[in-house]
């Protein structure tokens, strides 16, 4: 019996210690896995080989709507021009996302809505312009949490005396 006893709690210390180093190697992955950098595609992603396709003087803009779809933004402004914008980030960590790539399609008709020219610009061509993010301040004070709870408290009704 003692015997039996005696194997029993060594593959039970066995089966512990499986366990333990299960668990230790799933932790390190995912602790592994939590540093990876997180890719974010944001816009149109436009093939070089299919800008190729498009010829000044012959290719109209339903043409290029035709094969890249709707634009991301558009200028009327003196003549027409279609931008088609794909930008790549990466978030690393606790880190903010930076911008790591860049592509702009400008695709510019003439007054006979053909194109007339076609480039395209990459981050290097770009100016990063800084968000200044400052605030308008309101008029009044910034209630507290304990303010906003407890401001209230004993004001019911609309403001008449209550008669009994």
């Amino acid at each position: 019996m003692r015997f039996l006893q005696k194997t029993k709690d060594e593959a039970l210390q066995q089966a512990v210690k499986r366990r333990g180093q299960i668990f230790g190697a799933s932790l390190l992955a995912a602790s592994i896995m939590a540093f990876a950098p997180v890719i974010d595609n944001r816009g149109y992603f436009f093939d070089d080989r299919s800008v190729e396709n498009i010829e000044k003087g012959t290719t109209t803009q339903t043409m290029v709507r035709d094969i890249f779809g709707s634009p991301t933004t558009v200028n009327r402004l003196n003549t027409e021009s279609y931008y088609y914008i794909y930008s790549r980030f990466v978030t690393e960590s606790y880190r903010a996302p930076e911008e790591v790539e860049r592509k702009v399609l400008a695709v510019y008709f003439d007054k006979n809505k053909t194109v007339s020219d076609v480039a395209v610009y990459g981050l290097e061509d770009g100016i990063i312009i800084p968000i200044v993010a400052r605030t308008t301040q309101t008029q009044g004070s910034e209630l507290s949490a304990l303010q906003q709870i407890f401001g209230n408290v004993g004001r019911f009704g609309d403001g008449t005396p209550t008669q009994f």
